[in-house]
């Protein structure tokens, strides 16, 4: 116990933080003898990181070495992820396809890759091109002189021209002495527009079409008691229809005479089998003023195109099973 004492003296006699003794009783059997730094903040909570703590256990001085903080870690961060803008596509010129083009003669014409031609027209190279298309060329694409569009003044409107019966495109261009795409292009069209007999069209600026005045109708025709061949029939529905109209025409000529101008019924006659009754009032304006009138295959071909003209269909001959759609 004396040495005890001994060892203890100096501990209770040491100083607190505020320089009061220390009982040897209070501190459980140990004391802490704690350096401060006289220019240091006082605060009995705030402790320097480079004080030395020594404590005297049982008599053993026990150096505890200064704690270092921990360093704060940072929450990584995500970038937020970007999104790259869609291409924007640049259409630098026009082109009008002409017959013959496809995507790999007009990479040969333009110098740019077929592939980014189509690209540029959201299409593939697989893509038909259609005579009279109008098409975007990107940056870069040159077309030679000979190669280029139709200029303005091709296109514009000169002359005008009524379609007669049998006329198509390529006839019509024939007749006035120029190609069949300008002809189109001219009218705001393309090869595949529907021609139709008595539609006034457009012939490019320079071009005319001669035509003899036409000779006045008779209010009634003679009656036609010939019966007329296949052969004969077929041709006079080529020549008063439509080239795209005409395998239509000839189903419906085929369904309802059997191709036999000389047929008719209650209410329908010839080729065609027109309804007189319901289509009189009309007919008379182009002068078909007699039911018997309509046994002339080329006169009943004729009022069937304007039939099919002013319901733009063939719903005059249209059955629960067929009505094409052109």
């Amino acid at each position: 116990m004396v040495l005890v004492g001994a060892l203890v003296a100096p501990v209770v006699w040491a100083s607190r933080g505020d320089r009061t003794p220390v009982s040897a009783p209070s501190t459980g059997g140990a004391a802490a003898i704690v350096e401060f730094d006289a220019a240091a903040d006082t605060q009995p909570s705030a402790i320097s990181t480079t004080t030395t703590l020594a404590m005297v256990i049982q008599g053993q001085a026990v150096t505890v070495p200064p704690t270092t903080a921990a360093p704060e870690t940072q929450a990584p961060t995500t970038a937020a992820p970007t999104t790259e803008p869609a291409p924007v596509v640049v259409c630098a010129s026009k082109y009008v396809v002409r017959a013959g083009d496809s995507w790999y003669g007009l990479e040969a014409k333009t110098g740019v890759k077929a592939s980014t031609l189509a690209g540029t027209n959201n299409t593939t190279i697989r893509a038909p091109l259609m005579v009279g298309d109008e098409i975007c060329l990107p940056p870069g694409a040159e077309v030679a002189a000979d190669d280029a569009p139709p200029t303005t003044a091709t296109s514009r409107c000169g002359d005008s021209y009524v379609v007669q019966p049998g006329d198509s495109w390529s006839r019509i261009a024939a007749k006035a002495g120029v190609k069949s795409t300008d002809l189109a292009i001219a009218n705001g069209k393309n090869l595949r527009s529907t021609l139709l007999p008595g539609q006034t069209i457009c012939l490019p600026v320079g071009a005319s079409i001669q035509t003899a005045p036409a000779a006045a109708q008779p209010t009634a025709s003679p009656v036609t008691t010939r019966r007329y061949s296949r052969s004969e029939l077929e041709q006079i529905v080529r020549d008063a229809w439509p080239d795209e109209l005409e395998a239509d025409a000839f189903y419906v000529a085929n369904r309802e005479s059997r191709w036999n101008n000389l047929s008719q019924n209650s209410c329908c006659v010839g080729l065609f089998q027109l309804n007189w009754n319901s289509h009189k009032k009309w007919m008379a304006n182009h002068g078909v003023t007699d039911r018997n009138q309509l046994f002339d295959p080329a006169v009943n071909a004729r009022m069937a195109v304007i039939t099919w003209q002013r319901s733009n269909s063939w719903r005059p001959w249209c059955t629960a099973n067929w009505c094409p759609v052109s």
